[in-house]
């Protein structure tokens, strides 16, 4: 298979520091993948993709370079205090990546559910639908930092399957689940940024994609965002090393792309993979999704997301480890999410 491809499995987005600063951390990783870059981007290693593919890639290598240095500077500013000259820089390094950002709309993907756990305890009573739906702005004091938001900012985090919520959410004995459908007509469509395609995948579905495909070109600029943003999907795909500290830094890009975003106003959230490294959790597939909130109503809630999204009503659920190996589990706990409606 072509070089170019290989990196794309080789280059797995589940990342783990290993006690090394973010620093050092991106540092060695972004000195790698520049170097395998420039190695693999060689015509007589990529029959199929072509010279075409390789000029495309020679066209932008040196931005590749550059953006990794500015963001490996965002962290250097960050570390030293300089928040608000680390925003500015990032969002000058997100504002040039934009045309090559991999994007998704809600529209796309309709007909996939999404669900959200909320872990309790044996004293608290039913949950209502809004307390399944992101906290309130009016209850920010409840709000902890999250990959892609900054405590006290809600956001709406959600996940294709249950059993992916369940291991986000800590794995908790106790919880409250709840279905969610999210906007498909053409008015209320939401643009999404997509990092949320598996990388050891996708070298094989570009392979059959450029087979198939008319329009070789089409396939070849799909790739070069790939290879482009890998940088950035990697800043924001560092697996947590110490949940339990008051600063965890494999947040800070996220929370800053975030922030652009907000900034940015065409987008309106994120869609991401999973960034726990456990086999169970890389098994189950799918992928997360984060909606940001822009207008607030009165009760503290995002009056889009309000009027456009729905929730079915929270389902009780004691988990019991044996069924972690019985398939219809999941399956049941799905078909007892009914009743979809606004809060």
């Amino acid at each position: 298979m072509d070089e170019l491809l290989e990196l794309l499995g080789r280059y797995d987005c589940h990342l783990k520091r290993d006690e090394k600063s973010m620093i050092d951390f991106l540092n060695n990783n972004f000195e790698l993948y520049l170097e395998d870059l420039r190695k693999a981007n060689v015509p007589e290693k990529n029959q199929l993709v072509g010279k075409e593919m390789c000029q495309k890639v020679n066209d932008v290598i040196d931005d590749v370079e550059n953006n990794m240095q500015e963001i490996i500077n965002v962290l250097k500013m960050y570390r030293l205090g300089n928040i608000i000259d680390a925003s500015k820089k990032f969002f000058n390094i997100a504002d040039k990546m934009k045309p090559y950002l991999m994007i998704d709309y809600t529209g796309n993907f309709h007909k996939d559910s999404y669900f959200r756990i909320r872990k309790v305890n044996e004293k608290q009573a039913k949950f209502e639908r809004n307390e399944m739906f992101h906290i309130p702005l009016t209850k920010n004091h409840l709000i902890g930092t999250e990959r892609y938001s900054m405590p006290g900012y809600p956001c709406l985090y959600l996940g294709t399957q249950i059993e992916l919520c369940w291991y986000e959410c800590g794995k908790p004995e106790l919880f409250y689940v709840s279905k969610f459908e999210i906007p498909d007509e053409v008015d209320n469509t939401l643009k999404l940024i997509d990092f949320s395609q598996k990388s050891c995948e996708l070298k094989h579905s570009f392979f059959c994609w450029f087979n198939n495909e008319k329009d070789k070109d089409k396939v070849r600029k799909y790739l070069l965002k790939y290879l482009y943003t890998y940088p950035l999907r990697a800043a924001c795909s560092v697996t947590v090393e110490h949940p339990e500290e008051r600063v965890i830094e494999e947040y800070i890009i996220p929370q800053l792309l975030l922030q652009w975003i907000r900034k940015d106003k065409d987008f309106y959230g994120v869609k991401y993979e999973s960034c726990k490294l456990s086999d169970e959790v890389r098994n189950i597939g799918g992928y997360n999704l984060v909606l940001l909130t822009k207008d607030f109503d009165k009760d503290g809630y995002d009056k889009f997301l309000r009027n456009n999204v729905k929730i079915s009503i929270p389902h009780f659920e004691k988990f019991d480890s044996e069924k972690l190996q019985d398939p219809e589990y999941y399956i049941n706990i799905e078909n007892s999410l009914n009743e979809l409606e606004y809060i």
